[in-house]
């Protein structure tokens, strides 16, 4: 009596493991770089924050609301008044365009100098 085997080669599962293994890798490496990117606009918008409120801490400026662009990025800058008056609220938003969330928002206490 002879019979005859049905079923799958050793070379068959490799092939199909591997390839497996590759698409998962594609994956991945894709998943890596879109991170990359959002890093690096991440990175941009908190150093263009950053600077702003350096900005508001060598001149600080009255009470308000400012928005504009700084390198290719829009912002928004606002300033309030605290219940102490030798200290002022500034809350700066960065981002790609005007309707976009903010990718950075920075608050800082900064001290109004006297008149």
């Amino acid at each position: 009596m002879t019979g005859r085997h049905r079923g799958l080669t050793l070379l068959e599962v490799a092939v199909a493991v591997l390839s497996i293994g590759v698409v998962a890798l594609e994956r991945l490496v894709g998943r890596s770089v879109a991170t990359v990117a959002d890093d690096a606009r991440l990175t941009r918008a908190m150093l263009a924050a950053r600077a702003l409120l350096a900005e508001a801490a060598l001149a600080v400026p009255e009470p308000g609301f400012d928005e504009g662009e700084r390198d290719g990025l829009r912002f928004t800058r606002e300033v309030r008044a605290t219940p102490h008056p030798a200290l002022r609220e500034v809350r700066v938003r960065v981002g790609n365009e005007p309707r976009d969330p903010a990718a950075c928002e920075l608050v800082e206490m900064i001290r109004a100098r006297a008149p």
